[in-house]
């Protein structure tokens, strides 16, 4: 059973570096928002923030081709092709939906019979295999609408391109040596991890392993589970979640994994056996995919399609205009975006959202375009006796208030 286990090692520590960092965040957004001239010194003193850490601002990356694969092939054989197409839509349908329970579905079972009505495009063409050998491969591109249809009708989430960046910490043991995986290497490991997260639309970092990781964390830190240690070396990263995988060859010459799986407070692990190292890796991938998934997308339906006004301040100009209303439209929750109200350094958003305002404040939170605006209440003042009170002017209530990032 996948549950959440909250670590409490750290519990005390973490509150506090959090209110820190919530300090140094306002501070860096007032700056910014101020448009402050900060010069030379000021540019050195953000930079120093950041590079502590003290500045946090968590990865996420926009995914491309979400829905297109490539699946190999050895002819051109209708009999092959359309085989072939049923392998990329399940692959799609994985990576678009990030539950593994997909593809059991019957209408969905029934959909990958003829996976050519899902298909918008598709060609042949080789690309660089294992050992720089060429393989002929069929590229496809599914229609976006159809596969988000066919989700959405059997009640699976759809999720979007804005995902959350994964940090891998991975010590691999084959009796040999114990070696601690970093961005540079070419271990298999690091290879079937790769892909595997490529596939499932999951943007991996690997760490960097210089100098400032190798006086934070060793190769022993990570074998040995050291909480503390790890999810501090890992701040320098920002990514929203963490994975940490320990690889140990038996004497028998199976393969075993201990997995563990951070994701803002919480902690999941897991263990896993099996006879091949590929075969010990993927089912990792997958479960993170699905933790993620679970997490970030929610399933749509109709009567959730509700009303969400968003401002948006710095909205200054045409052409800021229209990268907000672009980005908002682009948004996987959103349906329907327009103006709903503009003024001079502000415009008001409003949008047909799936799953209301949750949804929109999760997906632009994964972003770089919008930054939450703090908005404080001012200090009613108090009209004097002989003044002759206006008439209070009607405001528009929104739901979420942001500012755009120049």
């Amino acid at each position: 059973m996948e549950t959440g286990i909250e670590y409490k090692s750290a519990v005390s520590v973490e509150i506090t570096q959090r209110a820190i960092i919530c300090m140094w965040n306002q501070l860096v957004t007032r700056i910014l928002r101020k448009r402050m001239r900060l010069g030379l010194l000021g540019l050195i003193f953000l930079s120093l923030l950041l590079n502590a850490g003290l500045v946090s601002v968590s990865q996420a990356d926009d995914i491309p081709g979400l829905y297109e694969t490539e699946i190999s092939v050895s002819t051109q054989d209708v009999e092959e092709r359309k085989a072939a197409l049923a392998a990329g839509m399940r692959q799609v349908l994985l990576r678009v939906s990030g539950r593994s329970i997909v593809l059991t579905i019957t209408a969905v079972e029934e959909a990958l019979i003829h996976p050519t009505r899902y298909v918008q495009r598709y060609l042949y063409r080789n690309r660089a295999g294992a050992g720089g050998a060429q393989e002929k491969v069929l590229w496809v591109r599914f229609d976006d609408k159809a596969i988000n249809k066919l989700l959405r009708d059997n009640r699976m989430p759809v999720w979007g391109r804005t995902r959350p960046a994964v940090l891998m910490w991975m010590v691999v043991d084959d009796r040999q040596s114990r070696i601690l995986l970093g961005n540079n290497d070419s271990h298999p490991a690091k290879a079937f991890i790769s892909e595997q997260a490529q596939l499932r639309g999951i943007p991996l970092r690997w760490p960097l392993l210089d100098l400032s990781d190798q006086s934070n964390i060793t190769p022993s830190d990570v074998w040995g589970s050291f909480e503390d240690t790890i999810i501090k070396a890992s701040r320098r990263y920002q990514t929203e979640a963490i994975l940490v995988g320990r690889v140990y060859k038996s004497y028998s010459g199976s393969w075993n994994v201990r997995w563990t799986l951070y994701d803002h407070g919480h902690r999941e692990d897991w263990n896993a056996r099996a006879e091949t190292l590929v075969e010990i890796l993927i089912p990792g991938v997958d479960r993170t995919a699905s933790i993620l998934a679970q997490r970030f997308s929610q399933v749509e339906t109709s009567d959730q399609n509700s009303r969400v006004l968003v401002q948006v301040y710095g909205v200054k100009t045409l052409a800021a205009y229209n990268k907000t209303l672009k980005y908002l439209s682009q948004l996987a929750v959103v349906t329907k975006v327009q103006a709903h109200t503009i003024a001079p350094n502000n415009v008001i958003f409003q949008m047909n959202s799936r799953n209301g305002r949750l949804a929109v404040s999760q997906a632009v939170a994964l972003g770089h375009t919008l930054i939450e605006k703090v908005v404080r209440t001012p200090t009613p003042v108090l009209p004097r006796a002989s003044t002759v009170p206006k008439q209070p002017v009607a405001k528009v209530g929104v739901d979420l208030v942001y500012h755009l990032i120049q």
